[in-house]
């Protein structure tokens, strides 16, 4: 799986369980962690894609982070394998650290 598209699974899946109860954190709330709050304040109902994109961009600010991102993608095959593996939350907490 590429990164923009394992990015996309991330935010589609963590919008949807922000909306049928499973946490309280919603996807902006996740982002902002990795500075990008006023570009999502711009628009709270971002479509996935959009979302994704902020944050593929906002790995290539950060040295070395693109990369990591693109390796750890490309080992998953489907959406179900990446999910079962990482959540949005943890993704951005692993740059977070890392």
């Amino acid at each position: 799986m590429n990164l923009e598209e394992g990015l996309e699974v991330l935010v589609r899946d963590w919008i949807d369980l922000h909306e049928d109860g499973g946490t309280k954190l919603s996807v902006t709330e996740v982002v902002k962690k990795l500075g990008l709050e006023k570009a999502l304040a711009v628009k709270e109902k971002m479509p996935p894609a959009q979302i994704a994109d902020l944050l593929q961009r906002r790995l290539q600010q950060i040295p070395g982070a693109l990369e990591i991102a693109e390796k750890f993608m490309a080992q998953f095959s489907t959406p179900g394998d990446l999910l079962e593996e990482m959540d949005l939350d943890c993704f951005v907490c692993d740059l977070e650290t890392g």
